[in-house]
This record gives structure tokens, C-alpha cells and sequence, in this order.
């Protein structure tokens, strides 16, 4: 009983701390908005105080910990993630009212859940939003480039992508712009997309740009290069995922085939369905089997995505 006390109030506090961090985000994207309107260039990035440097330094490990990236504006706010985590955490002690096992195993089992759901809900988040920036980038090298031979310079085609490719890459190049209005590079604001985001294609643009703009020559034709070899590895990237998508369907089949086939037999036979959540050998079995299942089910999604990345 006071175990299950103490879980309902942890996850009473989680849902929240999450209401109020939604409450506090949207108060501060409301600030934003009036300072935006106010100063259209940002001003965040030219002095740092100690005291936030210490902070993010403190932050840092449980960034990594939960996989957190706060560079990248999320589909999902951070606090339906952590809440989504709770959840997960609930269903490893809803499901052990059937199991029985002891109070210290359930809620380290919890805790390795929810870390599993959340760094799994960032990391989806990322790699959508990395694969949508990598599918768009000919387009962004092409516009570039057409404006390069147009005369105009590149911070003009930068210019030009903030206002008139769509997002992600739009809200990234605003962000280069403000850079570049600070003084910085034009390869040292495409770099830093390369660091936010983790698209190795704009590292190669950052190289690029900086070997031509120090070098000096035809920059539009090595733009032109360029694009047409992100383009192919955007083609063989697609290629490459289609070729894999009967072993994606195989692998979840294989996964949902379990549920089926023990449908299928309470069905037939609801007594030895029966037995695995009345027996303690059966409930052994069964947590065994649902590990099994999950184990596999994502070695063999990280041995695609390892065999199709670029």
C-alpha cells in the first residue's frame, strides 16, 4: 500500500510539473514574440553570463542521460515526452499487479522504462527532423547557387532560403542570418547548423564555402557540384530505405505476430493463457517473452538503420 502511495504521488508531481512547464513555455514564447518584434535581430549570442554557463554545464549529464538536444525545436514539447515517460513507467506497475514481483525490482524496471521511452521519443524527434533538413538540402544548394550566378552575394541566398524554403530549413537559415548580422563567417554560420542538427552535408557545405571564399574561383560551379552529389545521396538514401522495407515489415510482423498467435490461443483455450499471469512460473515466462520481444524488435531496427545510413 505504501508503495503504491508513493507512486501515485511521484506521478501526481511529474503530470505536474509538467502542466506547469507547458504554462511557463508558453509564457516565455509570448515574451519572445514581443521581443522579436521589438529588436528584429537577436542579441542572445554576444555575451554569455558565467552564471548560465555553470548552469548548462549542470544540465549537460542529464541532457545526455535523456538524449535532449535543446538546439532543435521539437515536434513534441520536452514535458509531453517526460510525461509520456510517466505513463511508461505506470504501465511497469499496473502490469505488476498481475506479476507480483517485489517493490525495489518494479521500480528500478520503472525507471529504465521511462529513461528507454524518453531518450526513444527524443531520438525519433531527431533523426525526423535531421532527415527532413538532408531531403531538403539540393534545393537549399540549388538556390544558393542560382543566386551566386545571379551577382549577388551568398549571405543574399542565405537571405533568401529564411524567407522562401519551408521548414525546417527556413527556421535554421533565419538563424544563419542572425549570425551573419553579428559579423560572423558564412561558413562558420553554415557550420553551425552542421553542429545543431548533425546533418553531415552541411559540414561539407561549411568546407566548401570556406575553401572557395578563402581561395577565391568559379564558387557557382562548385555550388553546382555541390548539389548534384547531395542530390544522389538523397537518391540513394531513398533507394537504400526502400530496398530495406520488407525486412522493416518482416521485423514487424515478427513483433506483432506474439500478440496474435496468445490472442489466438486464449481464444482456444483461455486456461493456459491463463496460467501466465495466475502462475509465478508463468508470470516469469511471460515477462521473459515481452523482454524477448522488445529486445529483438529494436536490435533489429538499429541493424537497419546501421546497414542503410550513408
Amino acid at each position: 500500500m505504501t508503495a503504491q502511495f508513493l507512486f501515485v504521488s511521484i506521478l501526481l508531481l511529474l503530470v505536474c510539473a509538467a502542466a506547469l512547464t507547458l504554462w511557463l513555455d508558453a509564457r516565455q514564447r509570448r515574451m519572445d514574440r514581443r521581443l522579436e518584434a521589438a529588436l528584429p535581430v537577436s542579441q542572445g549570442d554576444i555575451e554569455t553570463s558565467i552564471r548560465r554557463l555553470e548552469t548548462k554545464s549542470r544540465a549537460a549529464f542529464l541532457y545526455d542521460l535523456a538524449s535532449y538536444r535543446p538546439e532543435i525545436p521539437y515536434a513534441w514539447h520536452p514535458a509531453y515526452v517526460l510525461l509520456v515517460g510517466a505513463l511508461a513507467a505506470a504501465a511497469v506497475f499496473y502490469a505488476n499487479r498481475f506479476f507480483g514481483y517485489s517493490a525495489p525490482l518494479v521500480f528500478v524496471v520503472a525507471a529504465i522504462v521511462a529513461l528507454m521511452v524518453v531518450r526513444g521519443m527524443f531520438r525519433w524527434q531527431q533523426r525526423r527532423y535531421a532527415n527532413l533538413l538532408f531531403q531538403q538540402l539540393p534545393d537549399t544548394v540549388q538556390l544558393v547557387t542560382s543566386t551566386v550566378r545571379s551577382g549577388l552575394p551568398v549571405q543574399e541566398g542565405f537571405r533568401t532560403i529564411a524567407r522562401d524554403m519551408p521548414e525546417p530549413t527556413a527556421g535554421q537559415f533565419k538563424i544563419v542570418c542572425n549570425e551573419l548580422a553579428l559579423g560572423r563567417a558564412p561558413a562558420e554560420a553554415v557550420e553551425n547548423v552542421y553542429r545543431r542538427t548533425q546533418v553531415t552535408e552541411y559540414a561539407i557545405f561549411a568546407v566548401t564555402l570556406a575553401v572557395q571564399l578563402k581561395s577565391g574561383g568559379n564558387l557557382s560551379e562548385t555550388l553546382q557540384t555541390l548539389g548534384e552529389t547531395v542530390r544522389q545521396r538523397v537518391a540513394l538514401a531513398a533507394r537504400a530505405k526502400a530496398l530495406a522495407a520488407e525486412v522493416i515489415f518482416s521485423s514487424r510482423a515478427l513483433s506483432v505476430a506474439p500478440l496474435l498467435v496468445g490472442g489466438l490461443m486464449y481464444a482456444i483455450s483461455p486456461t493456459l493463457v491463463d496460467m501466465l499471469f495466475t502462475d509465478p512460473l508463468g508470470n516469469k515466462l511471460l515477462a521473459y517473452a515481452i523482454v524477448s520481444v522488445l529486445v529483438g524488435h529494436f536490435v533489429i531496427r538499429w541493424i537497419i538503420r546501421k546497414e542503410t545510413a550513408l
